[in-house]
């Protein structure tokens, strides 16, 4: 039995280190506040907020897994293998790309994309950002299901396992807490990104329109359309407080 639980230990840390990615990809999704722009930047303050006490919680479940794997491994006089950086390095990538597409004529003159850059950030990158809370979210859950396969294969064949058990289906269930919280940013994060898109195009539209000698007719359309595109705005902000309070 010995061997068995030792091999139990082994598939736990081979869980934990898919952590890593996690990590790496968590803060990818907010390195740069700059992407939602200046006029939209406001809109994700909550969720920034909110993904600082989420990445608590990963590294509070990881440290109790780490706790975990090193308290079977005493048990029976087995020493914990040493950190692998090079493991962690190799794990598959949750991070999204950026695709490469290409803006409307008047985006291509570089003075004038960066302007929309600052003011109404970068639909593209955050387009990816949600990909890769979508990624964090389904790896999470593998994560939560190969563990609780894990238990249902080698647990039931020892005795007096119950503490283990218990300990271990606290964590499940607080990894897929976590998997279902990335897929509410994935969500909220995808709806950012399609005000942000709209907040750009407004804004080169009101640039086009002001290029040339504006008619009173073109003034009113753009007058509604901002009107429309605030009741909207109020509306998806109100969806998404809710979202994330659950």
């Amino acid at each position: 039995m010995s061997g068995q639980i030792v091999r139990h230990a082994g598939q736990i840390e081979a869980v934990r280190l898919r952590f890593a990615a996690v990590h790496r990809a968590s803060a990818v999704v907010v390195g740069d506040e700059t992407v939602y722009g200046r006029l939209c930047r406001w809109i994700i303050e909550t969720v920034l907020e909110k993904h600082a006490r989420q990445d608590e919680l990963v590294e509070y479940v990881e440290d109790n897994l780490r706790l975990i794997v090193a308290g079977l491994y005493d048990l029976y006089g087995v020493k914990p293998p040493e950190p692998d950086p090079v493991r962690e390095a190799a794990l598959p990538t949750l991070i999204a790309p950026v695709a490469q597409t290409a803006g409307p004529a008047m985006e291509l003159i570089g003075p004038l994309r960066d302007v929309l850059d600052e003011l109404t950030g970068r639909p593209d990158v955050i387009t990816a950002h949600a990909v890769t809370w979508y990624n964090i979210a389904i790896e999470l859950r593998n994560m939560a299901n190969d563990l609780a396969e894990f238990l249902d294969h080698d647990v039931p064949c020892w005795s007096g396992a119950d503490e283990h058990l218990r300990l271990m289906g606290h964590n499940i269930e607080a990894i897929r807490g976590l998997s279902a919280v990335s897929a509410a940013f994935a969500e909220i994060t995808e709806s950012v990104g399609v005000l942000v898109a709209q907040t750009r195009r407004l804004v080169r539209e009101l640039v086009v329109s002001l290029a040339v000698a504006p008619t009173d007719a073109t003034l009113w359309r753009l007058a509604c359309r901002i009107a429309v595109y605030g009741v909207a705005l109020n509306a998806t902000l109100t969806h998404l407080e809710n979202r994330l309070d659950g």
